[in-house]
């Protein structure tokens, strides 16, 4: 009588046992979004004791039953395909009766692009005058004076106008002081996106007897990076897979204008651990201009290739591979480390971050190619925005190096980039 009793209890925590498992297979092993090529197939395989299903109620989305056999107990494989481009949900339930986890899925246009790997010079003017640093003024008496800090100015500040000038180099600024002849100067300027308006008053400097507010500025920057991609349709490109910071202060540039290069490879300086080595190009002294910039983010840099430029010259048609495409396991990198030359290395891709789509830091790779290793020890600035490429699609691009370990960095989703590379086009347009 007692078992018949527990019979039924046991039965009801088995299936209770089942069920918090099958919610946190999918919880932790399916991800919350899935990005879809339209027109592509997908496969996803479902391995639960309680025979997880997928539906979905969308129009732009196909789910049927995969036809692959090659499957494991418990295992229920699916096909899903988005017939347009959009968003829609899948929804996944136990027995097709208890919902268990609802998976966001964005369907974007299946195309080809240049992959580079071609060696890129930047110089870039910022829109506005950065601050980076604030230091004191000494009159002819030796007193020492801090206009910028009673100002309220900081390091980081961006200065805009001055005078009620605006600001486009440091000569305009200098001016701006220099004429002030010491009366108040009431200035506007940026912190963290967001303009304010202030009033400082320019000392007479017992050093040079000229006027002074106390600041160190720096208005445009310049450097080597590597160009990613080019998108043929519209002339866009996509470059270095990260933002250009400012050395001193960290904060991202903002562009006012800036110019793409030409450039070649002179030298390299080996990365070793606790010291990242880098490329040593030549472009300041080379008159080639190839592109503009016309948008610095925390994904790279972009803008628009030269309409003269052919671009079969600076790279290969690939197609792209979706974030939610990319795999563990073999990939390789297109970079340049002579000359302008461009070749193919073989990289390991060891990590996956499929659910922050926010960040530039997606992959963890490793070189594994000798000849780079020889060469360059593994992953050295310059190299930021090589191409990776899996399964011969475009996934994304070389971001950073780690400083304790050359052989391995970050790399960035390829959709993430072109997802910025569209904001230009659309401002352009």
């Amino acid at each position: 009588m007692l078992k018949k009793i527990l019979r039924p209890k046991f039965i009801i925590f088995v299936i209770l046992l089942m069920a918090l498992v099958s919610y946190i297979i999918t919880l932790f092993v399916l991800p919350g979004s899935i990005t879809l090529l339209a027109g592509e197939n997908y496969k996803i395989s479902l391995r639960s004791p309680l025979f997880l299903q997928i539906r979905s109620q969308s129009k732009i989305l196909r789910v049927s039953d995969s036809q692959d056999t090659s499957i494991s107990a418990f295992e229920k494989p699916y096909s899903i395909m988005a017939t347009e481009e959009g968003e829609a949900e899948l929804g996944l339930s136990v027995l097709g009766i208890i919902p268990v986890k609802t998976v966001s899925v964005r369907s974007i246009e299946s195309q080809r692009v240049y992959a580079s790997g071609a060696p890129i010079g930047i110089k870039l003017k910022t829109n506005g005058i950065i601050i980076i640093n604030v230091s004191g003024v000494f009159l002819d008496d030796g007193t020492k004076v801090v206009p910028a800090e009673s100002a309220g100015l900081l390091a980081g500040d961006v200065l805009i106008k001055a005078g009620g000038q605006d600001l486009k180099n440091i000569s305009d600024l200098t001016g701006a002081v220099k004429n002030s002849g010491g009366k108040p100067l009431d200035i506007i300027y940026r912190r963290q996106d967001t303009e304010y308006k202030t009033t400082i008053t320019p000392v007479k400097s017992g050093d040079d007897d000229e006027y002074r507010i106390g600041i160190w500025v720096r208005d445009s920057s310049a450097g080597i990076g590597t160009l990613t991609f080019i998108n043929h349709t519209n002339n866009v490109y996509g470059a270095l897979g990260h933002g250009i910071n400012d050395i001193d202060t960290g904060s991202l540039l903002e562009v006012g204008s800036g110019t793409l290069m030409r450039s070649n490879i002179k030298g390299i300086k080996k990365g070793v651990k606790g010291a990242p080595g880098e490329l040593e190009g030549d472009f300041l002294n080379i008159s080639d201009i190839i592109g503009d910039i016309e948008l610095n983010c925390e994904f790279g840099i972009y803008g628009k290739i030269s309409d003269d430029i052919k671009k079969e010259k600076l790279g290969k048609l690939y197609g792209i591979g979706s974030h939610s495409t990319v795999k563990l396991g073999r990939a390789t990198i297109l970079t340049c480390i002579n000359g302008n030359k461009v070749d193919e290395y073989e990289i390991e891709i060891q990590r996956i971050a499929k659910n922050d789509l926010t960040s530039s830091k997606n992959m963890v790779v490793q070189i594994t190619d000798k000849r780079l290793l020889d060469s360059t020890g593994g992953i050295v600035q310059g190299m930021s925005g090589s191409p990776i490429i899996q399964d011969g699609r475009l996934i994304g691009a070389v971001t950073h190096v780690f400083i304790n370990d050359p052989m391995r960095g970050y790399g960035v989703f390829i959709e993430s980039m072109l997802n910025q590379s569209d904001v230009v086009a659309g401002k352009q347009q």
